[in-house]
């Protein structure tokens, strides 16, 4: 019995000394209660919660798109952090549940939708860890950004992002609200290699454009999911845009604005034949859309001052480094940033 005391006092202080792992009780953007690890090192951020995820702790983030982080184009404009040693899929634009286990991650964050609560639950049986759902929606990014503020341990650095939306983007819309109907400028959103898909007004992915007064031309239903309803040329034709926003995949070549700007049946628009064919900057993210996340926050700022030069007259040159410094965690030069509002002028801008 002697003998043995030693070994029980020493583990007795093996078990004080033990470090205990805590939990600390939230709830998500969709209601659902949840307890999560008290520190969160690795985070998988499912599609659209990339960007956002990405602005609050890029550190943390375990995974990017495909094109963030192979393309050098974009690599120029981001933080390593958010591309060194990120998975990305093997094989197209989605990770497999193996791929997904062999991250490890602590969390995952996924956007709210109608299929989220199932799939959450899932991925929560499937991976041990637990799922966050944020909401998408870009009238509550400052609801979501100070949440995973609080999720991922970055609380003052989601202040600073919630204060750059305070006292740059949210002064927009009531500016908006009060330009009269007749002055507002129809736009019409063309999607894909041709041009020929797009969303309409409410459409997730047309956010930018309604929170800048902008009329949405495209007479089309909203499609649950990415949207990229199909269009003819007859509807553009009869529905007359006064300026064209341009979306594609493979931007660097620039494959849907060629389409519009050089095929002699898109000259009959209006829009095409005075020059009023926008490219939408798509570094390193799209400015506009797709995904429809945190990048958003510079593109309302580049499109209302598009759109509406006399009522929104900025500098965007320092407004795209100091987006560029807190949502991207890179500094940007003022020739780095004219070079991506440039991206947006017909032609192909010059390298710098």
């Amino acid at each position: 019995m002697k003998r043995s005391l030693p070994c029980l006092l020493c583990l007795l202080l093996w078990f004080v000394a033990a470090p205990v792992r805590a939990e600390r009780a939230i709830t998500d953007m969709a209601g659902r209660a949840l307890t999560l690890p008290d520190h969160v090192a690795r985070v998988f951020a499912v599609g659209h919660c990339i960007p956002i995820a990405g602005a609050v702790a890029p550190d943390k983030l375990a995974n990017n798109y495909r094109h963030a982080t192979e393309s050098a184009a974009a690599r120029r404009f981001l933080s390593p952090l958010f591309f060194e040693n990120k998975t990305i899929p093997a094989a197209g634009i989605m990770l497999s549940d193996e791929e997904i286990v062999k991250m490890r991650p602590d969390l995952v964050v996924m956007e709210t939708s109608a299929q989220a609560l199932d799939r959450a639950g899932r991925m929560q049986d499937k991976l041990g860890v637990p799922v966050v759902l944020v909401d998408p929606d870009f009238l509550k990014l400052k609801e979501a950004i100070g949440f995973l503020g609080e999720v991922l341990e970055r609380r003052e650095h989601a202040d600073k992002l919630r204060e750059f939306i305070v006292r740059h983007v949210d002064p927009v819309a009531p500016r908006a609200r009060a330009i009269p109907e007749k002055e507002r400028v129809r736009v019409y959103y063309a999607e894909g290699p041709d041009g020929l898909s797009t969303n309409p007004a409410g459409s997730s992915h047309t956010q930018v454009l309604d929170y800048v007064g902008g009329v949405n031309v495209a007479q089309v239903r909203n499609q649950p999911g990415e949207g990229m309803h199909k269009v003819t040329l007859e509807q553009l034709y009869l529905w007359q845009p006064e300026r064209i926003l341009v979306w594609t995949p493979g931007a660097e070549e620039r494959t849907a604005w060629r389409a519009i700007v050089e095929d002699p049946l898109w000259r009959k628009l209006d829009a095409v034949e005075k020059g009023k064919v926008t490219q939408i900057p798509w570094l390193p993210y799209s400015w506009f859309d797709r995904p429809p996340g945190s990048n958003r926050v510079i593109g309302v700022l580049w499109l209302a001052q598009l759109l509406y030069p006399k009522v929104f007259d900025y500098d965007m040159t320092p407004l795209v480094q100091e987006y560029s410094r807190l949502f991207l965690h890179k500094i940007l030069s003022a020739a780095d940033a004219r070079y991506l509002l440039d991206l947006a002028a017909p032609g192909k801008p010059k390298a710098q």
